[in-house]
């Protein structure tokens, strides 16, 4: 397995986690049996493959590893920043999550480009 199916693998994994925990929890009538662990298991087990699928389909031919890793966290972690800065100066709701998912997303872009290591040597490493 090359390194770039390796990152893939791993983000679906979390985007796996991230979508099931809220099903399972959410979804289920009783959050505190079997029935919410059975559907978020089945709820991974289904969008584990989607999305590394997906993250196949909307990648570059010219992508290095390490370009999701450093695009997924410059985007959480802008967002997140810019998010607390908004609600420390009063802005919140709908335009303080908007101006937060905008400037993360910003970021995001130019991320893979800049911020991955394998890139500043001029040559690819992973090809």
């Amino acid at each position: 397995m090359d390194a770039l199916r390796l990152e893939r693998l791993v983000w679906s994994v979390v985007f796996g986690a991230f979508v099931a925990i809220p099903v399972g929890l959410l979804v289920a009538p009783d959050p505190t049996g079997l029935l919410p662990v059975l559907l978020a298991g089945a709820t991974l087990a289904v969008s584990i493959p989607v999305a590394f699928r997906l993250f196949e389909y909307s990648e570059s031919r010219l992508a290095e590893a390490g370009d999701m890793t450093a695009r997924f966290v410059t985007l959480f972690s802008v967002a997140f920043a810019l998010r607390f800065a908004l609600s420390a100066v009063g802005v919140g709701g709908f335009v303080g999550n908007l101006v937060a998912f905008g400037g993360g997303w910003l970021s995001a872009s130019y991320a893979s480009e800049r911020l991955n290591p394998r890139r500043w040597g001029g040559g690819g490493v992973s090809s």
